[in-house]
């Protein structure tokens, strides 16, 4: 996978998803992260087994951050200027009028990634 430059973000920073499932978080990240770059776990996860051999091995940085600030406008200007395809993350869209059934479906993580709501 090529290595790709986005104006405004650390060189070689990758974020991790923080609602994935704790347990896939340490086998998920590591695999899809550059060699030398630093892995950001946003939020809490509860505890979880770190892959160390891959993160030593690929030279990876660990940081942790409960609150984000900053962070969240840089997400939200890169994926209003179409630097970031966030499509293939979002399982299902589901209009307000569903909001229950649409938490359901976010809750269930073997049928969904993300859901979105519209209004």
């Amino acid at each position: 996978m090529p290595q790709r430059s986005i104006p405004g973000a650390p060189a070689r920073a990758c974020s991790t998803p923080c609602s994935k499932p704790p347990a896939t978080r340490p086998r998920f990240a590591p695999r899809s992260t550059f060699s030398g770059a630093t892995l950001v776990q946003l939020g809490l996860g509860g505890e979880m087994t770190l892959p160390i051999n891959s993160i030593v091995a690929k030279e990876l940085q660990l940081r942790g951050t409960f609150r984000f600030d900053p962070e969240f406008e840089l997400a939200v200007r890169l994926m209003g200027e179409g630097l970031i395809d966030v499509k293939p993350l979002i399982t299902a869209t589901m209009p307000f009028e569903n909001a229950v059934a649409a938490f359901e479906l976010a809750s269930d993580r073997s049928q969904s990634m993300k859901v979105q709501l519209t209004f």
